[in-house]
């Protein structure tokens, strides 16, 4: 991958997964939707895990209480924001107590799909979940015990719960448990621990390969729909965990052919504040916005909106809160 000495790949990479994220949420069609969930997230937490700094902590309570500032405050101020924001556009009263309760419970179970007033919140509780559960493992000290575990657990979730598509589970670890494998392989490569010796044109060949599998849901719906749904067990978990990590490659190798992009990067830095608000400017674009356009058009519109508001929001908004809007997605070295 050759990803060991570069510097602006990481927030490209990050910025390419959040504008994916935000295109996710808009009309542009469950087969587009579907082709961005394949690689979005787990290319992010393929970043995360690649940042990942194992040696810094000095014991689990100093690493738990670092990591809980840095996505936990987040999440909480998030939701606040968000909670406040649903009430007034919803015109919604304010001694509503079904609904408060209903709120709170979404905001304390944090489970993927159900935090109606910013549904995207989910991931926060999710990566510090992962972000835990890969500490505890890499303690074992030992990279076969280690990856053995991990599969195990991402298979036996996927296989048996079908988290992906039906979490249950606090936090929604069972659906974290599948994306821990993307983290540690982050990790494990970022540090050496399984080396990707790769010759120039063996991972030129590798990118063709992966952007033909990762474009399939467009131009070869039937074969995609062939592959994820009428497979099952082991092919299914195998065709799907590939899929993923083609696409993370994929991601990789443009953020580093682009060298720089100012804007990505930008985005990237920012991750949590793009992650976290775009879902409520979307909501007040769809009262201001009533031309009939094409969907996929009108998707881009709404992203490209989106990211310029937040974006002439965030020096205020890091002003204002910067335990919240100050931080970015990520664990940093």
């Amino acid at each position: 991958m050759e990803i060991k000495q570069r510097k602006y790949w990481i927030d490209i990479a990050k910025g390419i997964g959040i504008v994916f994220v935000m295109l996710g949420h808009t009309f542009i069609g469950k087969t587009i939707t579907g082709y961005t969930y394949v690689f979005n997230l787990p290319t992010f937490i393929f970043v995360s895990g690649y940042l990942f700094n194992f040696k810094k902590y000095t014991n689990f309570k100093h690493f738990f209480t670092t990591r809980a500032k840095s996505i936990l405050i987040p999440y909480i101020g998030l939701s606040i924001i968000s909670i406040v924001f649903y009430k007034f556009y919803f015109n919604m009263p304010l001694y509503d107590y079904k609904t408060i309760g209903n709120m709170a419970i979404v905001f304390l179970t944090g489970i993927r799909n159900q935090i109606f007033y910013n549904i995207p919140l989910w991931f926060l509780p999710t990566l510090f979940f992962i972000e835990i559960a890969f500490y505890l493992i890499r303690k074992i000290n030992n990279k076969y015990l280690e990856i053995t575990l991990i599969i195990l657990l991402s298979s036996f979730f996927v296989l048996k719960w079908n988290t992906l598509y039906n979490p249950k589970l606090f936090w929604t670890i069972d659906t974290g448990l599948f994306y821990l494998l993307f983290f540690a392989l982050g990790y494990y490569i970022r540090n050496e621990i399984f080396k990707l010796n790769l010759s120039k044109i063996t991972q030129n060949l590798l990118f063709v390969l992966a952007l033909i599998i990762n474009t399939l849901p467009i131009y070869a719906k039937s074969i995609y729909e062939y592959i994820f749904k009428s497979s099952t067990g082991v092919i299914y978990y195998i065709a799907l965990t590939l899929t993923a990590l083609m696409g993370i490659y994929v991601v990789i190798k443009i953020s580093q052919m682009l060298k720089r992009n100012r804007i990505l990067e930008f985005i990237g830095r920012n991750s949590i504040t793009f992650f976290g608000l775009h879902v409520l400017i979307y909501w007040i674009l769809n009262k201001v916005i009533k031309i009939q356009i094409n969907e996929i058009l009108l998707s881009i519109i709404y992203v490209v909106l989106s990211i310029g508001i937040i974006t002439l929001l965030i020096p205020l908004l890091k002003k204002i809160a910067p335990d919240v809007f100050g931080k970015q997605l990520k664990t940093s070295d």
